[in-house]
């Protein structure tokens, strides 16, 4: 539903609109709005404010857009006779078709410019002065229409009454206030983009950088604002993200690291680590502090990206001076969506940023502005006394009546800013054309005067420049009429309070907030940059790095696409669990136990190049147990043997998962499952073991007294045949000894023995 701010703005302007056209409506300036123009018209110059007598100059580029040639191209001004009397008209002016008609063109001969021939594709400069009489103005206070028409020939479309080109602004008349008292306006020039990390920790879409840094791109273009700006006063919005993205960029973009932070002074160099078994594979090797700049060679791209980035840092150094800087929570956080989501990001975001620009040397002050000029009720009351608050005036239903810009909200001081001076210039050039958003912001404090309103006009201007127009902007915005104060003067007055019930802040714009998802997604990461830091021995900044990384996916530049944001934080989660997974464990296939119990043995490797404290977690079906120090400091790229202690009391089979782990038992990633049979074998032996004993001893008394017996005999028998032998001996013996014997064998061959006498 519209706030009722607007829907008595849309009134006013469509009353004012209709009396504006029916003035000025005249068949010369009309065309059709079918097709593009075929010429494109640009304003370069102009005169900033009405001037009560003498002329109006003009002067800008014709491009030809098209595909035909152009001849005797004439730059005619135009303008309007009626004024426009409040802000509510003028926003709707803004708004209406590039190609209506809103007032008479100027074709008395001296008062145009022609360009003779116009090739497709090429530009050319025009310089109009008309006499401020011959455009039609009253002598009446306001703000006009004005711009230039231009009109061709081709071949095949001869000279008509429609404009082949136009551009037009607005431009006041100038006030008839005493200069005295002039009206107040507070400018603000920021410097916010959208900031993107790769898996590695690098700054991403460096080509997207590199152009805004070249010379035209946005973020030079807001310097050469800064730099024409001469005397005249503004103030800084900065986000300090972008200035570390930047400063990042100037040291070679490296990626995020591991190391040990160099901070520490005994972390320098680190013996070499010993596995606490006594047992390593591999020598670890001594560390080095880590090293802010990229180590490895540039290519061409990333040296001329370099320079640009450190070329920017110090221009931007210097205009800054001793002025304070209003400082973004870090990242340009979407601070409604993070206080209902995580409250805590919104304070982490204010101390980081607090501590980039100490670390950069340059003053602050924390500031919440969001792009969207709203914020929640919710944000505003979380918000701490010290941080500047900056909302648009269509954050409120009805526009607060302050005679200073600043209301108390809330219990908080709210510098309210105009959305209207906000919104720039009209179609069909960019409504962020540095040439129209300062006649927009003329226009308006001009309206303040007439109406007698004399808060200043509060204007954060847009990020996105043309670069090589930017310096126009200052260019004659000092009038007399015109005092441009810092914002920090407007902070410092009085507020008018205003009811919380005067906020507008609808359901609409709750869901336009980044969601839940985005939070819960950066959570993740952080947390494994905290596993990643309790897992290194050494103390290191990969919290502090990663947190960078992550507050800038929570940024409200990414509400128009979340799901980007959304990516970016799960691929830094993923890239810090690839980082552990690392970390890895390595078991046997299968183990077998010959007893209820058994050794078992696995190893523990470092892929990393820091030294790390894991250990090994053991997972079994509670039927098994596994005992043993699991707990090893390795040194960077070695290996460690586990040794378990296997014990069981059931046999058969049991699934055993080990763990790489943090200290705190947190999975890293690494793990490894494996069967384990235990074969119960102990009892059953034995009591075959017996049997068999009492078998075999049976036996044994069973044959033993018969095996005996017949041994015996055997030994008796052998005895005696012994004695028979050596008694047969003995007689032989004793023949061949006594007289009258003989040896002569019978006839048989059988010895003859004599006879005893």
């Amino acid at each position: 539903m519209p706030r009722p701010s607007v829907i008595r703005a849309a009134l006013a302007g469509i009353l004012a609109l209709g009396t504006a056209c029916g003035a000025a409506l005249a068949p010369a300036t009309a065309a059709p709005a079918e097709d593009p123009d075929p010429l494109l018209v640009h304003i370069d110059t102009i005169t900033p404010v009405l001037p009560r007598n003498g002329d109006v100059e003009i002067t800008g580029t014709v491009t030809n857009v098209s595909d035909d040639t152009f001849t005797r191209v004439n730059l005619h001004a135009f303008s309007s006779q009626t004024p426009i009397l409040d802000a509510g008209t003028l926003a709707e002016s803004a708004d209406i078709d590039p190609t209506a008609s809103v007032g008479e063109r100027v074709t008395t001969p001296g008062t145009f410019d022609t360009v003779d021939v116009l090739v497709p594709g090429a530009s050319a400069t025009f310089a109009d002065s008309v006499p401020v009489e011959l455009l039609g103005i009253p002598d009446e206070e306001g703000v006009y229409w004005i711009g230039i028409h231009a009109l061709g020939d081709t071949e095949t479309v001869p000279r008509d009454e429609f404009a082949d080109g136009r551009a037009r602004t607005f431009i006041p008349a100038r006030p008839s206030a005493d200069d005295d008292d002039p009206q107040e306006a507070a400018v603000i020039l920021p410097v916010r983009n959208r900031v993107w990390f790769d898996g590695e920790g690098k700054v991403g879409g460096t080509e997207r950088w590199a152009r805004r840094l070249e010379e035209g791109g946005s973020l030079d273009g807001i310097l050469d604002m800064a730099d024409s700006a001469g005397s005249t006063p503004y103030s800084w919005l900065v986000d300090p993200a972008v200035l570390v993205a930047i400063l990042r960029l100037s040291r070679g973009n490296a990626p995020r690291s591991l190391d040990p932070d160099p901070a520490i002074p005994e972390q320098a160099a680190t013996p070499t680590e010993t596995p606490t078994d006594g047992e390593t594979t591999e020598p670890s090797e001594t560390l080095t502090p880590a090293v802010p700049e990229a180590t490895e060679e540039q290519s061409e791209e990333e040296q001329v990206l370099a320079a640009a980035a450190a070329a920017w840092l110090a221009r931007f150094d210097a205009l800054v001076g001793s002025s304070p800087v209003l400082t973004l929570p870090y990242g340009d956080l979407d601070v409604s969506a993070a206080v209902r989501n995580q409250p805590e990001r919104y304070a982490e975001a204010l101390g980081r940023s607090t501590e980039v620009m100490d670390a950069l040397g340059l003053p602050s002050d924390l500031a919440v502005a969001p792009t969207s000029d709203l914020l929640s009720p919710e944000a505003i009351a979380a918000t701490p006394d010290d941080v500047t608050l900056l909302l648009g005036d269509n954050a409120f239903a009805f526009p607060p009546d302050s005679p200073h810009s600043v209301v108390r909200l809330l219990g908080h001081k709210v510098i309210v800013t105009s959305t209207g001076a906000e919104a720039g210039g009209p179609g069909p050039t960019a409504a962020s054309d540095p040439l129209a958003l300062r006649q927009r912001l003329l226009s308006e404090a001009a309206l303040r005067l007439v109406n007698g309103d004399t808060a200043p006009l509060v204007v954060t201007l847009p990020t996105v420049w043309r670069g090589e127009d930017a310096e126009v902007f200052f260019d004659e915005l000092a009038q007399p009429w015109l005092d441009i104060i810092p914002v920090s003067t407007v902070a410092s007055r009085s507020a008018v309070g205003v009811p919380a019930t005067n906020l507008a802040y609808t359901e609409t714009d709750q869901e336009e907030e980044l969601d839940g998802a985005n939070f819960t997604a950066a959570t993740r990461a952080t947390d494994a940059a905290g596993l990643v830091e309790d897992v290194l021995t050494l103390q290191t900044t990969v919290q502090a790095q990663v947190r960078d990384e992550v507050l800038v996916t929570l940024s409200e530049q990414h509400r128009k696409a979340p799901r980007l944001a959304l990516v970016a934080a799960g691929r830094i989660a993923d890239s810090l669990r690839g980082e552990l997974a690392k970390i890895e464990i390595e078991a046997p296939t299968s183990v077998t136990l010959s007893s209820d119990s058994g050794k078992l043995g696995t190893t523990l490797v470092n892929g990393l190049d820091q030294p790390v404290t894991v250990q090994v977690a053991a997972t079994t079906d509670g039927q098994l147990t596994l005992t043993g120090d699991t707990v090893r400091q390795l040194g960077p790229r070695t290996r460690s043997v586990v040794r378990f202690e296997a014990t069981t009391t059931q046999p058969g089979l049991h699934r055993v998962r080990l763990t790489v782990t943090s200290i705190d038992g947190v999975p890293l990633g690494s793990a490894e499952e494996l069967p384990i049979r235990a074969a119960r074998v102990s009892a059953l032996i034995w009591i075959v073991m017996a049997v068999g004993a009492l078998v075999l001893f049976g036996m044994i008394g069973y044959r033993l007294p018969g095996q005996i017996r017949a041994r015996r005999r055997e030994l008796a028998a052998q005895q005696q045949a012994d004695a028979d032998a050596e008694e047969e001996t003995a007689e032989a013996e004793a023949t061949e000894a006594a007289p009258g014997g003989t040896t002569d064998p019978g006839p048989t061959g059988t010895a003859l023995v004599p006879e005893r006498t």
